[in-house]
């Protein structure tokens, strides 16, 4: 279920490629699972962005979690739109299937401007 909340604070986006007006800055932030996929020797999960309603492609970081040995593997955000980013990470012999029972996760944050 996404909870979704409101509140007015101070945030502050400073980028030079990432630009909007200061009312419209927005920090949205997550976690996700389960949908891991695989590609040659890159395991990747698409994040759906849409419930954060960004005017353009936010600026994204994401960080793996899990229960696993994982410190081998180095992952990064390979595709980047305004409603959804994918992450993928370089883990050659980890199937999608292993990945998924594992519950590795990834916990993510997004900021960008809305208008």
């Amino acid at each position: 279920a996404v909870v979704s909340t409101q509140s007015t604070g101070d945030i502050v986006l400073i980028s030079r490629t990432v630009t909007g007006p200061e009312p419209c800055a927005r920090v949205c932030f997550g976690d996700s699972q389960g949908a891991w996929k695989k590609n040659g020797e890159y395991i990747y999960i698409d994040t759906d962005l849409t419930d954060c309603h960004f005017a353009s492609p936010p600026i994204v970081q994401a960080s793996l979690v899990n229960q696993g040995d994982y410190s081998r593997y180095s992952g990064y955000i390979g595709i980047q739109q305004p409603t959804f980013f994918r992450y993928e990470m370089y883990a050659p012999g980890v199937s999608a299937a292993k990945a998924n029972s594992d519950r590795y996760q990834i916990n993510w944050s997004a900021s960008g401007y809305t208008c």
